[in-house]
């Protein structure tokens, strides 16, 4: 099993077991998660409440789930890193023709259309692709408008009294490991679905993978606490924000959100990064730091006339997209304001 199916049951994984979704040939080089490896995934769905995904559909995928009837593409729990391009659309029918399962799940750049499957569009992933001029943090703050390079000012004044120290995952200690996971389930429990129930395991299994290509940047108020954290992924010339966990009391007045954000982009351009992954979710937030939307769909294949039936009823009469806003921080060549 990988170190990255912690919390997951694992269909298929490891290079050795393979065979079990034969002749996929190039397709499957769109899900590979480290080292030319892929799988199926069953992940334990969380409890949302409601605000960000409907009950009503999490209950008829857990029904599916425990079935063991219904499987993922790709790894849940590395968001943004094991994502099909629309043009493949049709593999999660090549995969139910050549497996036991009778629905699966895929995630998607863009906006398939494949059949036998219902897609349910979903918030954009927000990427940054640093400009070739950005060598400073101050360039890249200097290539926005006026309005948001006072903003950013608001963010580091209310948060200037934080400390930070950057820690890379062979160096994480047991207690570092276990503060991630309780401000990680505090922070997303609410939020997302495939939450893994072992959380100090993922974390493990992220240091064991990615070794000290996983960075995390604690945040501590003038007390010493730790109130705040942010892990990211660097391969390549890419960065991809992971996890993100913070206690609430005072991290909407201090901007940490936005100020974690703020350090992590100022840091990878000081790296020579290309381009930084800053996920899904708070979409408008992130497009006043220059963040640009790419299309995400959430396909779901089957076999059973009856689940796509049920499916495109609730897509139809129930599913709402969710509504944003996507701003444009940067100046035009030329202007000055």
């Amino acid at each position: 099993m990988s170190a990255l199916c912690f919390g997951l049951r694992c269909e298929t994984h490891t290079n050795e077991r393979t065979n079990a979704v034969p002749a996929l040939g190039k397709k499957w080089d769109n899900v590979s998660t480290e080292a030319g490896e892929m799988g199926l995934y069953i992940p334990e769905f969380s409890k949302p409440t409601g605000k960000y995904a409907s009950k009503l559909l999490v209950k008829l995928l857990n029904v599916l789930l425990r079935k063991g009837s219904l499987v993922f593409i790709g790894n849940p729990c590395t968001p943004g890193m094991t994502i099909l391009d629309e043009g493949f659309g049709n593999i999660g029918n090549d995969v139910l023709q050549q497996t036991k399962h009778s629905s699966l799940v895929a995630n998607f750049y863009g906006n398939p259309n494949p059949a036998g499957a219902v897609v349910f569009p979903a918030e954009p992933y927000m990427h940054i692709d640093i400009a070739p001029a950005w060598k400073t943090a101050t360039d890249y703050h200097d290539a926005m408008h006026s309005k948001y390079r006072v903003r950013i000012k608001k963010t580091y004044a209310c948060s200037n009294h934080l400390t930070s120290n950057t820690v890379p995952g062979t160096l994480l200690g047991d207690e570092q490991k276990a503060l991630i996971s309780q401000l990680l389930t505090a922070t997303l429990a609410n939020k997302t679905l495939a939450l893994p129930p072992d959380l100090l395991g993922l974390i493990d299994g992220f240091c064991h993978v990615y070794g000290n290509q996983y960075q995390t940047t604690f945040y501590q108020d003038t007390e010493g606490n730790t109130i705040g954290f942010l892990s990211s992924v660097r391969k390549a010339n890419e960065c991809f924000a992971m996890h993100i966990g913070y206690k609430p009391e005072n991290a909407k007045a201090w901007h940490l959100y936005q100020r974690m954000m703020l350090d992590l982009i100022a840091r990878e351009i000081e790296q020579g990064t290309q381009r930084i992954h800053l996920g899904r979710t708070a979409t408008e937030i992130k497009s006043t730091l220059g963040a640009t939307p790419v299309g995400n769909s959430m396909v779901i294949y089957s076999k059973k006339s009856l689940i796509l039936w049920i499916l495109k009823v609730y897509k139809k009469w129930f599913f709402k997209e969710k509504e944003y806003i996507i701003r444009q921080p940067f100046r035009q060549a030329g202007s000055t304001l």
